[in-house]
């Protein structure tokens, strides 16, 4: 009787550790599945990136380490640091924020063959008019930090064949609310033609946001000077007729656009597109363990309302929409290429390093140019005034000169 009842006893045993073993088998298996989905579906929806798989996938950093910069670029080695590249500057895009990382990596180096000839203030190759190279300065320079017009052949003639090119982008509706609070509707010290087009939108009346839409969606055409701050100003800065209509020539410039960008950033996956950047350029992480947001306003969150808003919007900015649109679809491809599982270690060594600032040395490089020459300024000044960079406020005969 006690030999069956050890034998029963036994089989029970057994049977609770199979059972056992099969649930943990059921659950490991389905915790894999679900990750591979998740993983799956990323690419496919970008917005969702960060909340459904990087704090899945994720393994906690070693804290034994306190060099994270040196423990992490034995694992992702990466060729020399790039020293040719041309960034272009868009508008209220967060670029300035990008420009002081870049001006980073480059005092790091100690690099000198940089743009320094900036005229007017903050603007290279004669802005608003595509980039030239007669207005590049040095001649021989191989890098750019400043807001340009982005013209790929003209470039292409005079930057390195190895150049390589890159540029920021934002939410159409979120960079006319950054235009609209940055630029009044007077002339604003040290801020190249500030009141344009704003003045004569406005005509010395207060309007919101969608009202200042619906005006100058019947006001603005190419006639009026600095238009297209208001008018696609993000595909206006990267070289695309701001006033172009047909969806397939539109269409046609984007993908030119994508041919020609080694990268497009995007302001609202900002940590994203700075790892992918430091891939691109080959820096190391102490370039970006401060990472402050410079130029930065706080101003009333508003949407569009009603159809006619919506309406006046697209007719203004239909060729920024269609430009995020695109970029904002390879962005994520380009995630996927990257590897997701590596961007998700990237960002928490990304978060990891800000808060651990290195010292970077003192700026040895040579000074911005202060002096410009009377003939080259009357030359530039007369391209900038045949390509809409002309401030001839409402009731004045004769454009203000820049200084």
């Amino acid at each position: 009787m006690s030999g069956m009842y050890r034998v029963c006893l036994g089989f029970c045993v057994l049977l609770s550790l199979v059972t056992i073993c099969m649930w943990n088998f059921s659950t490991f298996t389905t915790t894999v599945a679900t990750k591979q989905k998740i993983n799956k579906d990323v690419g496919r929806k970008g917005t969702n990136l960060k909340q459904q798989v990087f704090t899945l996938v994720t393994e906690p950093l070693p804290e034994e380490n306190r060099n994270i910069t040196r423990q992490y670029r034995k694992k992702n080695k990466c060729g020399k640091p790039i020293f040719k590249f041309v960034y272009v500057k868009t508008h209220k895009t967060g670029s300035t924020t990008t420009r002081c990382i870049l001006d980073k990596f480059v005092r790091k180096h100690n690099l000198t063959q940089f743009t320094t000839q900036m005229y007017p203030k903050g603007l290279v190759g004669g802005y608003p008019g595509r980039f030239k190279c007669e207005f590049r300065f040095p001649k021989d320079a191989s890098i750019n930090l400043q807001h340009v017009r982005f013209d790929a052949k003209e470039m292409k003639k005079c930057f390195h064949t190895e150049t390589r090119y890159f540029t920021i982008i934002r939410q159409p509706w979120n960079n006319f609310l950054s235009t609209y609070n940055f630029f009044p509707d007077y002339k604003k010290r040290n801020l190249v033609c500030s009141g344009m087009p704003t003045v004569y939108i406005k005509h010395g009346g207060k309007m919101g946001p969608t009202i200042f839409l619906s005006k100058a969606a019947s006001l603005l055409n190419s006639s009026v000077p600095y238009y297209f701050r208001f008018r696609n100003y993000q595909s206006f800065d990267l070289g695309i007729d701001p006033m172009l209509q047909d969806i397939s020539e539109i269409e046609s410039h984007i993908k030119e656009l994508d041919k020609t960008m080694d990268l497009v950033m995007l302001l609202e996956y900002f940590d994203e597109s700075l790892i992918l950047l430091k891939d691109l350029l080959c820096f190391d992480w102490d370039v970006l363990d401060e990472v402050g947001h410079y130029n930065q306003r706080y101003y009333k969150q508003v949407t569009s309302q009603t159809e006619d808003e919506k309406k006046n919007f697209e007719q203004l900015y239909n060729i920024d929409i269609a430009l995020y649109d695109y970029f904002n679809k390879t962005f994520w491809k380009r995630v996927e290429v990257y590897g997701q599982d590596r961007m998700a270690k990237d960002l928490e060594i990304l978060r990891k390093i800000q808060k651990e600032p290195s010292i970077v040395t003192a700026d040895t490089r040579p000074g911005y140019l202060k002096v410009v020459d009377a003939q080259l300024k009357a030359e530039i000044q007369d391209y900038m005034f045949k390509n809409n960079g002309k401030c001839i406020y409402p009731g004045w005969k004769r454009p203000i000169y820049i200084p």
